[in-house]
């Protein structure tokens, strides 16, 4: 145990003597959190929007008020024609344009469908697809309404009769259905690599400069040598993961209803394998620059494409949906997004928490069996 301290201490003094290597790991990390949940959550809202009103009557503004008392339209230009709406879409300056053309009302009245365009910009498809979901569903509750008065006109039904589907929507665990919620803890599964990128770098920069030579001249076994480099960047992780959450409440108001000590489990498994994919790079090659292409590859492209965190597993074709439960970032994103909006427990993701462990063991293992007490 003393020799494994002693390449603990040795680890901290490291990070102590460059400091940048802990702030990288640390505040560098937290930054890039923020920076990836801004540029990944699409939760969009106050869209700009222009509007020609053709008719302008009553019926016609009546129509409209649902879209100025929608909060993800924002009803920020009025045109005088169509072709001034047009330019106010080309600009860039609106985003989509409700368009009402004249006899909108003489058409509701005579029973007949009225004519409305809705113009969209077609740069951006998210923000595209999401205006004209959002405005049919204001338009077709629109229809309903006057449906139901036409019925009513008609003798066919009271005013005092509600309509015959009374349609309630409740969604759990994101009420709000912010994609900030589900991405942030997701997310973490990315940034949480960076422990393990440094301790990858560290073991291949003292192959590259020599070092290793001597320390694998002491009587230190291998197991003591590579767990007296890990655990130093775990420590540095889990210190990560209280920020990470701290930053997500207070930040993004992501909501943690689960427990503290299931993250700090779950986590700790997590930087436990990646920490074991890390070693093992670094084990295989004999450059810090070789070890930092591999490992930056292996830890951002997987999670990002494979983890489920932008595209659900189900969505995915049988191979690659295999292929993703290969990777440690799948379960834990499975497990840190229960724990966050769900409030499960590692109870709740056995299969998830017993592969993270397996998996950290074997790497790890393996990285053992490489490193050698001798210079290949």
């Amino acid at each position: 145990m003393k020799r494994f301290f002693s390449v603990m201490r040795k680890e901290f003094r490291h990070m102590v003597r460059d400091p940048w290597v802990l702030i990288v790991m640390t505040v560098g990390a937290a930054v890039l959190m923020v920076l990836m949940a801004y540029t990944f959550s699409a939760d969009i809202e106050h869209v700009p929007v222009v509007v020609m009103d053709g008719d302008r009557s009553p019926r016609s503004r009546a129509y409209l008020r649902r879209f100025a008392n929608d909060p993800f339209f924002d009803l920020r230009y009025w045109a005088r024609s169509y072709a001034e709406a047009r330019e106010w879409v080309r600009s860039g300056q609106a985003r989509a344009a409700i368009i009402v053309s004249p006899g909108f009302a003489e058409a509701i009245w005579g029973g007949k469908q009225a004519p409305v365009q809705i113009i969209v910009d077609g740069i951006d498809p998210n923000t595209a697809h999401q205006v004209l979901g959002n405005a049919e569903a204001l338009s077709a509750n629109f229809s309903v309404e006057l449906l139901h008065q036409r019925l009513v006109r008609a003798g066919l039904a009271s005013e005092r009769e509600s309509l015959p589907l009374q349609f309630r929507v409740r969604a759990l665990y994101n009420p709000g259905l912010k994609e900030v919620h589900s991405v942030l803890p997701g997310l973490m599964a990315i940034v949480l690599a960076m422990p393990a990128l440094s301790a990858a770098l560290s073991l291949a920069r003292e192959r590259e400069q020599g070092s290793l030579e001597g320390l694998m001249a002491t009587p230190i076994r291998r197991y003591q040598l590579l767990a007296g480099k890990v655990i130093p960047y775990l420590l540095v992780g889990l210190v990560d993961v209280f920020l990470f959450t701290l930053v997500g409440i207070t930040t993004f108001g992501v909501p943690f209803r689960g427990s503290l000590a299931d993250l700090a489990l779950a986590s700790s498994l997590f930087l436990l394998a990646n920490l074991g994919i890390g070693l093992l790079i670094s084990s295989l090659v004999r450059t810090q620059m070789a070890a930092l292409l591999i490992a930056g590859l292996i830890f951002v492209m997987p999670p990002i494409n494979e983890a489920g965190i932008f595209h659900p597993l189900y969505a995915m074709p049988p191979d690659a949906r295999m292929q993703a439960m290969l990777w440690p970032a799948t379960h834990y994103v499975a497990i840190a997004r229960g724990i966050f909006l769900k409030g499960v427990g590692v109870r709740g993701f056995v299969v998830d928490t017993l592969f993270l462990l397996l998996l950290g063991l074997l790497l790890n293992g393996l990285a053992v069996w490489r490193l050698r007490k001798r210079l290949a």
